[in-house]
């Protein structure tokens, strides 16, 4: 195979606008979220070392997930990340009475 130049125009990456014009709850929400519970970071990190290495992994990384919940960097942003992925997941189920 070969790359060859394309006299097509380059292709530009959509911008999503937001509409805050359905609730004025929006700031509540993303303060929220931007902080997740420790209940929801250490069932994260516990559930997703339960599913990669049992039991054992599961309580490590759970009480791991808590220690980095503080941290700056890209280890403490995915800790959160997983924290507010287990909180939209709570809610989601609470929305469907599981």
């Amino acid at each position: 195979f070969e790359l060859v130049p394309s006299d097509h125009p380059p292709i530009v990456e959509a911008v999503p606008t937001t509409d805050f014009t359905a609730s004025g709850n929006e700031d509540e929400n993303e303060d929220e979220n931007e902080n997740p519970s420790d209940t929801d970071i250490i069932v994260g990190c516990g559930v997703a070392g339960l599913i990669i290495g049992g039991p054992c992994l599961a309580l490590i990384t759970a009480l791991g997930g808590n220690w980095a919940k503080k941290k700056q960097g890209p280890f403490g942003e995915s800790t959160r990340a997983i924290g507010r992925i287990t909180h939209a997941a709570g809610n989601k189920a609470k929305d469907e009475k599981f």
